[in-house]
Parts: C-alpha cells; structure tokens; sequence
C-alpha cells in the first residue's frame, strides 16, 4: 500500500500517517446498569430485541455468501484505460467528455503525458456559474478558458497494490471522489466511488481493520 502526491514535475510519498485521521476512540469498556428497566420500558426494550433478531438474521444470511480470498487491491477494481483531458483543453471540452463518457472526475495531464491534476464536474459548473469552493459568490468564467486553471493540483494518487479498503476509508475521512492509481509515476488507472461499491457487490469486502 503506497500514497503519493502527484503533480506538475512532482511525484512524492505521502506517509499514511498523513493520509488519515487517528482515532478519536481507542476501546470501549462495558457498564453496568444504574436501575432496572421499568414496565413502560420493557415494551419497548422488547421491541428492539425483536429488531436485534432480525438483524442478526440478516447478517447469518449475508454471512452464507462467498467472501473474497484475502485483500483485494486497486488493480483488481480500478477503471483502466483513464479517459483523461489535457491541461490546455478548454472547460467546453472538459464538459463534453463528462457527457459522453458519463464521468464525474477527469485526470489532467500535461503535454507529455504526466500526471498534473485533476478537475471534476462539480468543478467545472461552479467555475460556470460563479461560485466558490465555500458557496461564494464570484464573477463567472467562460467555458474557453483552459483547464489547468481549474484544476485541483497537486492530487493524491495510491499504487496498484493499496488494499481497496484503505481507498473507501479515504473516500470517508477526506472526501475524496476519485482516485488515480499509478505506477513508476505513470497513470494506470482510476478509482472512483462507485468503483468501490462494485467491488462490495463483487467481492463483498465489508469486513474493516481493526
């Protein structure tokens, strides 16, 4: 499992200590109770055991299902070829390959094929309509101007071999919508979201580290 900031003539680790957050919450511990339960809670105490049973019902019929052998990495779930833009391409363009490749986020890359950022949809619409990253109100831009301008550099990018879970965490913690996957700082493909999903459904990996 390796992250890296990627960007123009910039290819760096990024520890994982760095990546996310530490635990707020260590363990647990068990506790008693103060007072028993009277009988206008018994009912309801009684209802949630009935919820508790068909929960646990649910999870023994989910736990028939086959389970994936071992980890599974972003090699096996990432989206490759990468549909990518060009940092001199223009927001129109930009937009059209939103359209017709039905995508949300796009790796740019520089004129040599490098890695140099990466612009999303929601990106591209708040530079159309004027608006800032905090919901500011600014002057709009046209749909001519070049994509570099926009675009989120420099980006965190993982290697092929980075447990999936570690992705969806990241996903969570950083609200991270996509993410390029590289090796030898060539990019090889791209995680998104809903690439994640898939895998659940695939492979169902549910299970987390502890």
């Amino acid at each position: 499992m390796t992250f890296y900031i990627d960007g123009p003539n910039a290819h760096e680790l990024m520890p994982v200590d760095k990546v996310f957050k530490k635990r707020v919450v260590e363990g647990v511990e068990a506790i008693v109770a103060e007072r028993a339960i009277d009988a206008d809670e018994s009912g309801e105490q009684a209802e949630k055991r009935s919820r508790r049973r068909g929960a646990v019902e649910s999870y023994r019929a989910v736990d028939a299902l086959p389970r994936a052998q071992g980890e599974v990495v972003a090699a096996q779930v990432m989206s490759a070829p990468v549909v990518v833009v060009s940092s001199d391409a223009t927001v129109s363009e930009a937009l059209a390959l939103f359209r017709t490749e039905q995508i949300r986020h796009l790796p740019v890359v520089s004129p040599d094929g490098a890695l140099a950022g990466m612009v999303s949809e929601r990106d591209v619409l708040r530079h159309l309509g004027g608006v800032t990253d905090n919901y500011q109100r600014q002057t709009r831009h046209g749909s001519n101007e070049k994509v570099g301008v926009l675009m989120q550099s420099p980006v965190l990018t993982a290697s092929a071999d980075t447990d999936v879970r570690h992705i969806a965490r990241l996903f969570v913690e950083q609200r991270v919508g996509a993410l390029p996957i590289v090796a030898d700082g060539e990019l090889k493909g791209i995680i998104a979201r809903s690439d994640v999903l898939k895998a659940v459904m695939r492979y169902f990996v549910l299970e987390l580290w502890v």
